[in-house]
């Protein structure tokens, strides 16, 4: 087992275990050759991002805002009991090092965010409820 730590990238928190790397000597496949070499072992990582809890809403006959692509939100620009009007900015979501802005496809009312700035989305998930 190694040792754990936890590691701050760029704001964010990593659990991180890293395991020292050491040398073994393994025969080589043809048996006439009695011959051994040097193999390095490769640690095993293990890397687990801080999941957000994900909220249940009642979404039915209200307009749902879903995630384009997966990526860290980076703000949201509404809150609840706005009324936003179609093209405006709801929220700007990391993905692929580029800032994609989330514009509202729709005018309504904001009845609920699910997410919050530093939350990682998948594609698909819900973001924004609106009625």
């Amino acid at each position: 087992m190694g040792k754990k730590f936890k590691v701050k990238v760029n704001g964010e928190i990593f659990d991180v275990e890293i395991e020292e790397v050491g040398t073994t000597k393994a025969p080589l496949e043809t048996p006439a050759q009695q011959k051994h070499i040097e193999r390095e072992e490769q640690p095993v990582q293990t890397v687990k991002k801080e999941e957000p809890v994900k909220k249940s809403v009642d979404t039915a006959g209200k307009s749902v805002v879903v995630a384009p692509l997966p990526g860290k939100i980076l703000s949201v620009k509404v809150k609840k009991g706005d009324k936003v009007k179609k093209g405006d900015l709801l929220l700007t979501l990391e993905a692929m090092k580029m800032e994609n802005e989330i514009f509202s496809s729709q005018d309504g009312t904001i009845a609920d965010i699910l997410v919050s700035p530093g939350d990682y989305v998948s594609t698909g998930d819900k973001l924004i409820v609106m009625e």
